[in-house]
């Protein structure tokens, strides 16, 4: 019956005039001979592991998390889960002009369900390779592995998992409003954090001041000593409450790769109802603890004229190049002029083009390349702003990820900025 179920699909994806190839029908390389190929200028090796592996982190017992050298993620659950925008991100790697392609994973199993996923997608048959041995026998050979460079800022459910077991973090799901999703459906023992007591309509969504979220997060139980996991309805809240609090001065600050979707699909459960934190006693620091992780307009304009600081726009290409201001109640339309875009997503609530299908971080090394397209280089001065902060957050916490060190929230963003007529800004593609 396999067999047959194999075969159907194959001819029907024939018939649609595509070509395919069935599984095991793929040329299979040794350990040896995926090393002699991941030499070979043009051959791309792509990574079917989960992307909690692929940045780093050991998923299955192996020494050394990361990857190979110079492979691109493309995660076999985001086709067996059938996800949407898998075509789309499969699209962007370009795998159709490489020279070759080796698929590699932990088993051939993962490796074969992305190398059928690629011949349907368009990349010929015999231009793919499976590296059946897979990551844990290039480690195993002592070869040199690539891994985001604090990779431990992104964590998978199955770590949380533990460690909430061992009662080592304070779990936390944001969002903005009193959490009516949250009542209905969240990690066992996470407490709902409102986006209200970080910042506030009347500062134009600006951050509260550092004596107010000190008091906010005591209210929570957080203290500056308190190792927080942090999820929430839609990711760029999560990350908006993350950089409040690394502002505040709280150690240890994470986020869930993927959020609660990413929980559940590890299998683990939820619960209903709302859970009251105990409140914490005092802060334990001065706050802010990191007051240069969130700057001002004076401060954005001193980067503009910095050659080797860039201010980077993390908003949807519309809302850059002034077709829209992407928010009901900001009426300019338009950029900062010199702010270079980041990129973002479709609208002013969407990260597409920092994500995967399953809403974990995107393959770090594919923003690398686009933002070195802009000038946004890790040995720069770099300061992201949004229109509110949100967004730009999430791209802030990427880029500590991926090793930029002098990385900053431009949290005034282009409301506060636009508000002020004799602070320049600029329409059109800068190209």
């Amino acid at each position: 019956m396999k067999r047959f179920i194999t075969f159907l699909i194959a001819v029907i994806t024939m018939a649609l005039g595509i070509q395919t190839a069935l599984a095991g029908d793929f040329t299979q390389l040794s350990t040896t001979q995926a090393i002699e190929r991941n030499k070979i200028d043009g051959i791309i090796f792509v990574d079917a592991r989960d992307p909690n592996a692929f940045n780093g982190w050991p998923m299955q017992g192996e020494k050394n998390g990361g990857h190979i050298p110079g492979a691109t993620n493309l995660a076999a659950s985001w086709i067996t889960r059938n996800l949407p925008r898998t075509a789309e991100v499969t699209a962007e790697k370009h795998l159709k002009k490489a020279k070759g392609v080796v698929v590699y994973g932990y088993d051939a199993g993962q490796a074969e369900t992305v190398a059928q996923w690629l011949t349907v997608q368009g990349v010929p048959s015999e231009c793919i390779k499976i590296y059946p041995e897979g990551f844990r026998a290039w480690e195993a050979a002592g070869k040199s592995v690539e891994r985001l460079p604090h990779y431990e800022l992104i964590v998978p459910a199955q770590w949380l998992k533990k460690q909430m077991a061992k009662k080592t973090v304070k779990v936390v799901e944001a969002s903005w409003g009193k959490g009516e999703k949250y009542e209905k459906a969240h990690i066992p023992g996470a407490i709902h954090l409102n986006t209200d007591l970080l910042e506030s309509d009347a500062r134009h969504w600006n951050y509260l001041p550092p004596a107010e979220l000190e008091r906010n997060l005591i209210s929570l139980g957080i203290t500056a000593d308190t190792p927080v996991v942090l999820y929430g309805e839609y990711g760029i809240d999560a990350a908006r409450a993350a950089v409040a609090m690394m502002y505040i001065g709280v150690k240890d600050v994470r986020l869930l790769n993927g959020g609660l979707d990413a929980w559940k699909s590890a299998g683990y459960g939820t619960t209903s109802g709302m859970v009251s934190p105990a409140p914490a006693n005092s802060f334990g620091a001065s706050t802010p603890q990191h007051p240069e992780l969130v700057i001002n307009i004076p401060d954005a304009k001193r980067i503009l004229a910095d050659d080797n600081a860039v201010l980077i726009s993390i908003r949807s290409w519309t809302e850059y190049i002034g077709e829209t201001s992407g928010y009901s109640y900001i009426k300019p339309k338009g950029r900062i002029k010199g702010a270079v875009w980041g990129h973002g997503g479709k609208d002013s609530y969407n990260m597409d083009h920092f994500r995967n299908p399953d809403n974990t971080m995107r393959d770090y090394t594919e923003i690398t390349t686009f933002w070195k397209k802009w000038g946004i280089t890790p040995d720069k001065e770099t300061a992201f702003h949004c229109g509110t902060g949100w967004r730009a957050s999430e791209a802030l916490i990427d880029a500590m990820a991926m090793g930029y060190e002098k990385a900053h929230l431009f949290d005034d963003g282009w409301y506060i900025w636009s508000m002020n007529p004799a602070n320049p800004t600029a329409n059109g593609d800068p190209r």
